[in-house]
C-alpha cells in the first residue's frame, strides 16, 4: 500500500482527497498545517500533496524545509493560476501543481503517476549506484547530486529528468518524449520541459548558456553528451 499526505487547512478538501484515494488503496496521512506535516512527516511517506495558502508556515516555506533533506515528489495545491505562481512552486522544489478547484480524479492520476515514476527511478535501468561525469557524481539511491564534491540541492524532478538523459545519453529526446517519461502525458505543456532544462543547467553545468552536457538540438528536443561512468 502507498502512502502519501495531504496537507490543507480546508479539511474539507483533504478528507475528500481521502476518498478518492482510498478506492485507489493509498493511505492518507493529514495535516491542517505546515507545523502538524513536520510533526507527522514520516520516511515511509512518498508523496505529499501541499495547500500553498497555510496559515502560519506556508506551503512554499514548507517546501523549502522539506527539501533540505528529503526529495519526496511535491504536488501543489492553489487557488493561483498565473505562470510565476507555476514557476515559483517549481523553483523551490514541487514536482507538479494543480489549481484549485481541481478535478479529483485528474489529481488521483498525477499522484499515481509520481508515485510510480518514483519507484520506477528507485529500481532504474542505471545499475551502479554511483554515476559520474565530468565533476559531477550522482548518487541514485540516495538522490543525491554532487558538483566539485558540493551538494547539488536538485529537485527529484529535476534528478528524474537527469537520469532519463543519461540513459539515453547520445540520443536526441523530444519534449514530447521528456514530458511522457519524466512527466507522463496528459497534463503538461513542452514549456515545463525548457524551464525545467534550464534550472538543470545552472545546477550541472559550469556555463549554463554553452553547456556542455545538456545540449539543445533546434527543432528537434535536448540530448546529453558525457563521458558517463
Amino acid at each position: 500500500m502507498s502512502k502519501i499526505m495531504v496537507v490543507d487547512d480546508e479539511i474539507e478538501i483533504a478528507e475528500m482527497i481521502e476518498d478518492f484515494l482510498r478506492i485507489e488503496d493509498i493511505e492518507v496521512v493529514k495535516a491542517n498545517s505546515a507545523e502538524k506535516a513536520l510533526e507527522l512527516f514520516t520516511d515511509d511517506i512518498e508523496l505529499l500533496v501541499l495547500d500553498i495558502n497555510l496559515d502560519g508556515m506556508n506551503g512554499i516555506e514548507l517546501c523549502k524545509h522539506i527539501r533540505k533533506t528529503n526529495y519526496v515528489p511535491i504536488i501543489f495545491l492553489t487557488c493561483k493560476n498565473s505562470q510565476n505562481d507555476m514557476l515559483l512552486g517549481f523553483g523551490v522544489g514541487a514536482d507538479d501543481y494543480i489549481t484549485k478547484p481541481f478535478n479529483p480524479v485528474e489529481l488521483v492520476a498525477r499522484i499515481k503517476a509520481n508515485i510510480r515514476r518514483i519507484r520506477s527511478y528507485n529500481k532504474g535501468s542505471i545499475k551502479d549506484e554511483i554515476i559520474t561525469f565530468g565533476d559531477i557524481a550522482i548518487y541514485r539511491k540516495g538522490y543525491k547530486v554532487y558538483k566539485n564534491k558540493e551538494d547539488v540541492n536538485i529537485t527529484s524532478k529535476e534528478f528524474n529528468l537527469l537520469l532519463y538523459l543519461i540513459e539515453n545519453a547520445y540520443i536526441v529526446l523530444s519534449r514530447n518524449q521528456i514530458l511522457n517519461n519524466v512527466w507522463g502525458d496528459s497534463f503538461y505543456d513542452e514549456n515545463l520541459v525548457n524551464t525545467t532544462i534550464k534550472r538543470l543547467r545552472k545546477k550541472i553545468e559550469d556555463d549554463p548558456d554553452n553547456p556542455v552536457y545538456i545540449k539543445t538540438i533546434w527543432g528537434a528536443g535536448y540530448v546529453f553528451e558525457g563521458d558517463v561512468r
